[in-house]
């Protein structure tokens, strides 16, 4: 469930062929964020990804940007995902 204090952060493509389940991704993008203050959504992209689903990730008031987005890298990273990471606030 998406809070009105929450801000969408980052948004994450996975690599082809590659999919993530919410319950994973979410319990990946909390401990990132050392919080539970937190939410993901997926939708499917259009054209210029390919059909190929992105994830948004949300975080709240109390967010360390640098921090959480080096560990989520980690986890993806540690699990075998082939990604992009883009930040979509400062």
């Amino acid at each position: 469930m998406l809070k009105q204090q929450q801000t969408q952060v980052f948004i994450l493509h996975l690599g082809a062929q590659q999919s993530i389940g919410p319950t994973d991704l979410r319990t990946m993008w909390a401990t990132a964020c050392s919080s539970l203050d937190i939410a993901v959504s997926r939708r499917v992209s259009g054209v210029r990804t390919q059909g190929r689903p992105c994830y948004t990730l949300w975080a709240g008031r109390d967010f360390h940007r640098a921090a959480a987005e080096q560990r989520m890298r980690a986890l993806l990273e540690a699990r075998g995902y082939r990604f992009t990471l883009t930040c979509t606030a400062l």
